[in-house]
């Protein structure tokens, strides 16, 4: 019997969305490609994107919250796959739906970069997953994999700040990195 190393995977085999043998294959898939492993997932249709996004949501959870356990995790998981079943409680759906609701929480740096219009969701969601993996932050994969220069990430995490105190609207500061980020500075503007 393979043995899933992955917590992505671990976490959908155990919560029982996909068989050991499943995530093995997308594994070695992941390995050879470069891709990561919930792309592949996704791509060949072993699993839905939304799986994914919430799956790595909460991973997240369980890698920021000292309080969420992998217990926690597992359960949530095991009211997705009732859903995605049609056999979930009507107090788990409402259970999950409050799990997976953004609503009072802080605004992360991959959602002010996607309002922004500078990365895409995917790319943020592929972040996430990298960065899962190798304990690096969304930001720091998305510099390295020259989605974003580090001075977009700097002005990012800034208006982030201001966002958090409330000095600054989360659409003005997406708007404001859009627009200071959008077309590439160059040398020649000045001279013309």
């Amino acid at each position: 019997m393979p043995k899933v190393t992955n917590q992505l995977g671990l976490l959908l085999a155990e919560s029982g969305f996909l068989t050991d043998e499943q995530i093995e294959k997308a594994h070695e898939r992941a390995m050879a490609s470069g891709v990561t492993l919930g792309r592949i997932l996704v791509a060949s249709n072993d699993i839905e994107e939304k799986t994914l996004n919430q799956t790595l949501e909460v991973l997240v959870h369980l890698r920021d919250n000292a309080m969420f356990t992998e217990g926690d995790a597992l359960e949530v998981l095991g009211m997705m796959k009732a859903e995605a079943d049609g056999k979930i409680k009507d107090a788990d759906k409402s259970q999950l739906k409050s799990f997976f609701s953004r609503k009072g929480s802080p605004m992360r740096v991959g959602e002010l970069l996607v309002r922004s219009g500078l990365v895409s969701e995917t790319e943020v969601m592929n972040a996430v997953e990298e960065g899962l993996l190798t304990r690096r932050k969304v930001g720091q994969v998305l510099v390295s994999k020259a989605y974003l220069t580090v001075d977009v990430l700097e002005m990012a995490l800034n208006l982030l700040e201001g966002i958090k105190s409330g000095e600054v609207d989360a659409s003005e500061a997406a708007k404001n990195l859009r627009e200071a980020h959008s077309y590439p500075e160059s040398d020649d503007d000045d001279n013309e």
